[in-house]
């Protein structure tokens, strides 16, 4: 851990192999295979003799480990060489309106360890940030030796926060410190803050259908709205933080009070939550439905609707078809301003993938140009409800150049 998370203070020659231990095993980490020390060598412009030294001192940190030996055309088989994925951990927080998760990565970003509380409830109380901190501590004990080789935990919440200073606006924003400064002291580790929209885009950027593209939209469609920008192959995050605020730009086209104290908002008219309302408003006056005998109106939730509209339930269908082709009109004007590679449709609308293609793709014809609209690609992601927590355990590494 000392290497990354400790600033060197000796002579300038052990301060200069610090830097290149650093470097080498950045570059290891994000290779796609393991290396011989020869082209170690000559990525990092390095001697032999000194690319062999670092090594040799790495392993016996154990943070590299020998692999084998790699097959040539001229008869020789080098030793290669790989970053060892037990040497440091990290982990992700995901905290949601109504599920926390703690997920531990390996430096391969391997899953080691998992725990979700689906009864959670998110809310703005010193009560409700007692008991984050108690679970993520317990599951914390629960790693036994692991704990010590912790590099830093990634927490993505919902809400506005600013991963600058590691403020949450929306919740645990009582506190006289920060978010961060506060579950650092309490864990003694570096603690790396974003809101949840932003952490599921750098899941999706390192480990999805991202990972290729330079440019891409990353939309997050659950219960509200968002977006992640990547732009050449870096994840915007703007001054404070905020980039990404899809579900609050003026393209709605009612006049709803959003949160914000807005009107017009896209997330008003484009979310789970605007599939509910839309749903209950419809059934009020007197369309049918396939899922009222299942339960009272009131406790319909937007997964419940997906689902519906996955077994043919007309409303549903018909509902999702509307939020797909606002979606669509929406998305149109961004591939104008950004002309994205691709843009990718997460969260949990997903599910209704099928369903919502088209619609999407008839919404974006409205009014994207034909030139760019040609370019860009729709993809729906296939990374899966809690990529957040992946995401988030990335930020880490990210953080560190280990990505």
């Amino acid at each position: 851990m000392e290497l990354f998370r400790t600033q060197h203070n000796g002579t300038d020659m052990e301060s200069k192999q610090f830097v290149q231990k650093r470097k080498m095993v950045a570059f290891l980490n994000k290779s796609e295979g393991p290396l011989a020390i020869p082209a170690i060598c000559r990525r990092l412009r390095l001697s032999v003799p000194t690319g062999t030294k670092l090594v040799n001192e790495l392993i016996a940190d154990g943070i590299v480990v020998e692999v084998g030996k790699m097959e040539t055309d001229n008869g020789r088989r080098p030793v290669v060489y790989k970053i060892n994925p037990e040497y440091a951990y990290t982990i992700g927080v995901e905290i949601l309106l109504k599920r926390i998760s703690v997920s531990v990565f390996n430096m391969e970003m391997v899953e080691v360890f998992q725990k979700k509380d689906n009864e959670f409830v998110l809310e703005n109380t010193p009560e409700c940030l007692s008991f984050v901190v108690g679970y993520i501590g317990q599951c914390l004990d629960e790693l036994n030796e692991k704990k010590d080789r912790v590099l830093g935990m990634g927490l993505g919440i919902t809400g506005r926060v600013n991963f600058k200073t590691g403020e949450s606006y929306n919740y645990f924003n009582f506190l006289e410190e920060t978010l961060t400064e506060h579950l650092s002291s309490k864990f003694e580790l570096p603690i790396f803050l974003d809101n949840d929209t932003h952490v599921m885009g750098m899941a999706e950027r390192f480990f999805g259908k991202a990972r290729k593209e330079k440019n891409a939209l990353i939309v997050n469609l659950s219960r509200g709205l968002g977006m992640t920008v990547i732009s050449n192959g870096k994840v915007v995050l703007g001054n404070q933080g905020f980039a990404g605020e899809f579900g609050h730009m003026q393209f709605g086209e009612s006049s709803k009070l959003c949160i914000c104290g807005k009107r017009g908002c896209l997330g008003m008219e484009v979310s789970g939550y605007a599939l509910e309302e839309n749903f209950k408003e419809y059934v009020k006056n007197g369309e049918k439905t396939l899922l009222l005998p299942e339960g009272e109106l009131r406790k319909v939730r937007y997964d419940n609707i997906l689902q519906a509209a996955k077994k043919g339930d007309a409303l549903s269908i018909a509902l999702l078809h509307d939020i797909g082709f606002k979606l669509g009109k929406a998305l149109g004007n961004v591939i104008n301003l950004l002309n994205p590679g691709s843009i990718i449709l997460g969260g949990k609308f997903v599910v209704a993938s099928d369903i919502l293609a088209d619609s999407v793709k008839s919404g974006m014809t409205h009014t994207a140009l034909s030139q760019p609209l040609r370019a860009c690609d729709l993809l729906f992601s296939e990374a899966g409800d809690e990529s957040g927590g992946k995401g988030a355990a990335a930020q880490v590494l990210y953080h560190y150049d280990l990505i």
